[in-house]
């Protein structure tokens, strides 16, 4: 049997603590033949730092099952706390409850411990040096706030998994699914996982993050030119644009709007357009029956060929892909 730790924090996605622990149980149930009298392969508890209870995001209440320093567990995985996602300046309030859990991790890991992370929960691990010289993933909304944290670490936030080896990290909060999935093919079966998908109505792992992913503009920063720039963009993309013509309402030159664009948004100009673009036409095929040629058209592209090459490296998936999976507009009878 593997015993398996699920570390809650104070503000966590609660749902995805019990949802692991849920997991788990089903594995145990789906692993074990009628009449067998082999034991269930998890025994998965629930741990916190202090051993008391804490008060997930939503206000649900989270108790810890066993005593933290009485289990041995031979995987870890660190639950998401929602507020990691939200600003630099609330990591720090964030992750200060798990830095008791630093020390803790730190020795697992050197007994050969396998370390799970969900969501935001890389946090974590990165605050205690576990992820240097390592890849990782998070939820992809917190990705640049984890790039400007810790800029040691390759993340890939495109990938819903990343396995490391004794290390793996999933993206989305509910990508503990997809966790679980992958940890019970890992340390059960395959069939105990296609098990559990058919018992849970689950379809397969997903891989990227990518269709999920949203466009928001970054604006927190000081250059008033460049926000005049963007309010441009964002109110005149559908329409032929010139560099120049933008430059221009920023009030500088074209050669000091690129450097100044990129160093306040973290976007070539045209990266940013094309952004826009894409936003706007993944909309339109979620809210509208419209034409895909239409839709390329109406967001400021002559070459369809050349935006739905775009549109598929960027989305990861094509448009009428993106249609099927999260258009929420019947189709006429």
């Amino acid at each position: 049997m593997m015993n398996v730790a699920v570390v809650a924090l104070p503000n966590c996605h609660a749902s995805g603590v019990h949802g692991v622990m849920d997991f788990f149980t089903v594995a145990n149930y789906c692993a074990q033949v009628p009449g067998s009298r082999d034991s269930a392969p998890f025994n998965a508890q629930v741990v916190t730092v202090d051993d008391q209870p804490v008060r997930g995001y939503s206000g649900a209440v989270v108790t810890p099952t066993v005593p933290r320093a009485e289990f041995q567990p031979d995987l870890i995985v660190v639950g998401s706390s929602v507020e990691a996602a939200v600003s630099l300046a609330a990591l720090d309030r964030t992750l200060a409850p798990a830095i008791p859990l630093h020390g803790w991790l730190h020795q697992a890991f050197d007994r050969g411990v396998v370390l799970a992370s969900v969501c935001t929960g890389s946090f974590v691990l990165a605050d205690a040096g576990l992820l240097d010289d390592r890849v990782a993933t998070t939820h992809w909304r917190a990705a640049h706030l984890f790039r400007a944290r810790y800029p040691h670490i390759r993340l890939e936030e495109d990938q819903l998994l990343v396995d490391s080896g004794q290390i793996i990290c999933a993206g989305g909060a509910t990508a503990f699914v997809d966790l679980c999935l992958y940890l019970v093919e890992r340390f059960a079966s395959p069939s105990v996982a296609l098990a559990c998908s058919k018992m849970l109505v689950l379809d397969g792992r997903r891989v990227e993050q990518t269709p999920y992913m949203a466009f928001y503009s970054q604006k927190a920063h000081s250059d008033d030119a460049i926000r005049r720039a963007q309010a441009w963009l964002e109110q005149h993309f559908a329409e032929p644009v010139s560099i120049d013509d933008v430059a221009a309402v920023a009030g500088l030159g074209t050669r000091t709007f690129k450097r100044r664009f990129k160093e306040a948004t973290g976007e070539t100009p045209i990266g940013y357009l094309q952004h826009l673009r894409i936003e706007a036409a993944k909309h339109r095929l979620e809210s509208s029956r419209e034409q895909t040629a239409r839709i390329i058209w109406g967001v400021g592209y002559e070459d369809a060929s050349s935006f739905r090459r775009l549109f598929k490296r960027t989305v990861g998936c094509t448009m009428e892909q993106y249609r099927r999976r999260f258009s929420y507009v019947t189709p006429a009878a």
